[in-house]
């Protein structure tokens, strides 16, 4: 059982493997049923940039609110077997927002954590690659988990003008075969 000192090493261990490494896609899919609120498209979380108009059908950045971080995080702990109250949430500055009008397609990025007294399966369960998922949403849809990631998505894994637009960098060790998606 981890206690004081091991349990902050293993918070930090996890933390630090959220940072960087390779992703991993999902075989698997898992929605859970929360709708967007707001498509509003200034200040959205994780980029600090606004987009334009959703009459141009540029890709738009929008505000993660606590509802869609709630939505997310049960896509991730239903998707990945995990007791709901050993999740903490999401990560600090971890959740991008976006929507790309042409595919009619939601898509988010998050990192979460483990509560202080998450199991120690749970802890193990959340690093590397089990600490990120990469979630889509069609309109009128519910969140479906698409892959796990570390880092940041590699290229193809979310659609290059939003990984642009959130200004992610993917990580140097991405394999050409992780790729998920294009659209």
């Amino acid at each position: 059982m981890l206690r004081g000192t091991a349990a902050m090493a293993v918070g930090a261990l996890f933390l630090s493997a959220c940072s960087n490494g390779s992703p991993t896609t999902a075989s698997t899919s898992t929605s859970t049923s929360v709708r967007p609120g707001s498509t509003t498209t200034t200040g959205g979380a994780g980029s600090g940039s606004s987009t334009t108009s959703s009459a141009s059908g540029a890709p738009q950045n929008l505000v993660a609110t606590a509802a869609l971080k709630t939505a997310l995080m049960a896509a991730f702990v239903a998707h990945n077997g995990l007791p709901a109250n050993e999740v903490a949430g999401t990560a600090p500055n971890s959740v991008y927002y976006g929507y790309v009008p042409s595919t009619s397609t939601y898509w988010a990025v998050a990192g979460f954590v483990p509560t202080a007294n998450a199991s120690y399966n749970t802890q193990v369960a959340m690093q590397d690659e089990g600490c990120c998922g990469i979630f889509t949403m069609t309109a009128g849809g519910s969140w479906t988990y698409a892959a796990g990631y570390l880092g940041a998505p590699c290229t193809g894994q979310v659609p290059a003008a939003l990984e642009q637009l959130w200004n992610l960098t993917p990580p140097g060790d991405c394999s050409p075969g992780t790729t998920t998606t294009t659209s």
